[in-house]
């Protein structure tokens, strides 16, 4: 089975795909890991197949909302 992983975020909310794409793969699956550039190497390093996902993740945790002056987001 093909199988694609996207995932977006910083590297704690990535690395766990990794994990999941690796056991996939070893049981025989073809898994691809979408996820920002900066972790092409992670992804590529597990020995699963990348594909880019465009943006910045640092300008998302940032710009993320109530983030901004400090504020805590509402629940």
């Amino acid at each position: 089975m093909r199988i694609l992983i996207i995932t977006a975020g910083s590297r704690g909310d990535v690395a766990p795909f990794t994990g999941l794409g690796r056991r996939l793969l070893d049981v025989g699956h073809q898994v691809t890991l979408a996820a920002h550039p900066s972790f092409e190497a992670l992804v590529g390093g597990c020995g699963l197949k990348y594909r880019p996902v465009p943006g910045d993740p640092q300008g998302l945790i940032r710009d993320w909302p109530g983030r901004r002056r400090g504020r805590r987001p509402r629940r």
